[in-house]
């Protein structure tokens, strides 16, 4: 059996034994994990679950003792890999880490290009990819620590989340929409209105979709991008509306294109989210507390050295 197979069975356990939800955190198919399933216990000639017209109702005694001594072997493999990364040296290494790319500009600009700087030896890999893409990617284990938006519906067992940044979402357009002669929009004034909005890798694309299919408007669709610089240029000559993080405002020079708050608007938070570990490595720890102590107390970035445990 391999270890994601154990973690296949620990997510079902963990969510109550609904595998539609657990397929869901898995980024499975609930057939997959159905298959899954009946097909370990026929070839270990053993039963987990307790059934019940064909649904998981509970664990047998064996099941129970399978849990516990998966949820060891997880811990076990974990400390191992740790072990293995940091062989050598415990300032070498490496770290992958998610960062959508409208929040690596607006945000992490400063705070990776300084723990870059002061850690050469160790090798940080920056994948810049959509929130709602890069929570797949988190889940798959393909990366240490994601930079991801509020609520990332991802197991609290599971995974360990801080907002470390609180904005709203608010309208960008040009100077010359007629929407633009007032202070403040409704929602609904954007009905029927030709909106410019990012790809469905993106989770600030479904918090729209969330937010009209709860207002019960059919929004105009006209164009999505993954580039937050591109949705607010295509703004600047036409009718296009745009819908951004607030903090954008700060990061162009376009005169011709105006900010619109939205009343009642979408909150924007932004969370640092990293799989619950029995044990952290020393450069996940460092990264962690070093994006924890920039954006939450202020503080400027410091190396990793031998000894300083950050």
């Amino acid at each position: 059996m391999e270890i994601s197979h154990l973690k296949y069975f620990i997510a079902i356990v963990e969510n109550n034994l609904n595998l539609s939800d657990a397929s869901r955190k898995l980024h499975i198919s609930q057939p997959a994990l159905s298959k899954y399933i009946i097909k370990f216990e026929e070839e270990e000639n053993l039963k987990l679950f307790e059934r019940s017209h064909g649904r998981l109702t509970g664990l047998t005694p064996a099941g129970e003792n399978f849990y516990a001594n998966a949820m060891v072997v997880i811990e076990k493999h974990d400390n191992l890999m740790n072990e293995f990364r940091e062989h050598g040296s415990l300032i070498k290494g490496m770290i992958r880490i998610g960062i959508p790319p409208l929040i690596l500009t607006v945000l992490f600009t400063e705070i990776m290009a300084d723990i870059i700087r002061l850690n050469p030896k160790i090798k940080f890999t920056i994948i810049e990819r959509g929130a709602f893409e890069l929570r797949k990617m988190l889940l798959l284990e393909e990366l240490d620590l994601a930079v991801l938006l509020d609520p990332t519906n991802l197991s609290d067992l599971l995974f360990k989340e801080e907002v470390i940044r609180e904005d709203e979402l608010t309208a960008f357009m040009s100077r010359d929409n007629p929407l633009a002669e007032g202070d403040k929009i409704e929602w609904s004034d954007l009905k029927g209105k030709d909106l410019a909005i990012f790809n469905e890798s993106f989770m600030i694309h479904h918090q729209l979709l969330a937010k009209f299919r709860s207002l019960k408007m059919e929004p105009r669709i006209s164009l999505m991008s993954g580039s937050w610089d591109f949705l607010l240029e295509v703004t600047r000559t036409s009718n296009f509306i745009t819908v951004l993080p607030a903090p954008i405002r700060d990061h162009f020079y376009f005169r011709d294109v105006k900010e619109m708050p939205i009343s009642k608007p979408i909150s924007w938070q932004v969370v640092m989210t990293y799989p619950v570990k029995s044990r952290y490595s020393r450069i996940e720890k460092y990264t962690i507390d070093s994006i924890r102590e920039y954006f939450i107390e202020g503080k400027k970035v410091l190396p990793l050295s031998h000894d300083n445990d950050h």
